[in-house]
């Protein structure tokens, strides 16, 4: 056991320090992978068995996240670090469904130009599972890439490159990892940039918030489950349906970050924060 924390505090106080930060996530889901693969004895179909294998790494980093920030910078209270903080649990409720208001705007704001259109048909079959599914996904994304991307790494880039640099390289990096099955050139660069700017959005918004990150969970996991519910049986879009306004598809369902509307408003919505939080860009950093 002594050996094995050695071995995690050298790699956590690795140099340069870039180096642990880009393998730590990777290690991290090697291992939850390991430690899901005996569940093939039980038949577990392998989609179901890569989603535990991604609980089991989400687990394992919120478990090493205290140690990470405790080793690499004598940080102890990681949680209010990074905008989790328990003991508001009425002001984080209150951001947490500000945040999930503000993605229903958002959604509409991205479907107004659709509906003037006619490419969206309503269908109106509600499932109380399908509810519950997009309740779940919205709440799992939402809590999972917002402490990985708004608190962990932006934290982690703000004390190495400071806050502006910080604040776009989280960006890029939250756009880069996920996965576009489109190949279209156009389509690609569409849903990078909407990721990017998303990410640079949700930054300003945490910081307006003056830490806190339960606004950031609220909008993204709002936008996450809402979307997931409308194209699961209450809305339907029609064949003729450009990429550009609605996101490119993938099986009949377009990723509405990769539209015209979502990156139009998203680059407002980042000028208009970053004005808002002008003390940290137009002022020098302590």
């Amino acid at each position: 056991m002594k050996n094995i924390k050695i071995l995690i505090k050298s790699f956590f106080l690795l140099r340069p320090r870039f180096i642990s930060t880009i393998f730590f996530i990777p290690i991290l889901y090697g291992i939850g992978w390991a430690l899901s693969q005996p569940l093939l004895l039980l038949n577990f179909e392998k989609e179901n068995l890569s989603l535990i294998g991604t609980i089991f790494t989400f687990l394992l980093f919120l478990f090493f996240l205290p140690y990470w920030f405790h080793i690499r910078w004598n940080i102890s209270s990681t949680w209010a670090l990074l905008g989790i903080n328990k003991h508001q649990l009425l002001k984080n409720f209150f951001h947490f469904s500000q945040g999930i208001l503000f993605s229903l705007f958002l959604i509409i704001l991205i479907l107004l130009p659709l509906l003037q259109k006619d490419c969206i048909s309503w269908i109106g079959e509600f499932s109380p599972s399908i509810l519950l599914n997009s309740i779940l996904l919205g709440l799992g994304v939402g809590l999972a890439e917002e402490i990985i991307f708004r608190g962990w790494l932006l934290e982690e880039l703000k004390f190495e490159y400071g806050s502006k640099i910080a604040i776009v390289l989280q960006a890029l990096v939250f756009s880069f990892v996920h996965n576009l099955s489109n190949d279209i050139f156009w389509n690609i660069i569409g849903l990078r940039l909407g990721f990017i700017l998303l990410g640079i959005f949700l930054s300003l918004v945490r910081i307006i918030e003056k830490g806190s990150l339960w606004n950031c969970i609220g909008i993204h996991g709002g936008l996450v489950g809402t979307w997931f519910l409308l194209n699961n049986g209450l809305i339907e879009f029609k064949e003729n349906t450009p990429s550009f306004l609605a996101g490119p598809f993938t099986q009949n369902i377009p990723n509405p970050i990769g539209s015209f509307s979502a990156i139009l408003v998203l680059f407002l919505l980042c000028i208009f924060n970053s004005i808002k939080s002008k003390k940290i860009f137009f002022k020098p950093f302590n």
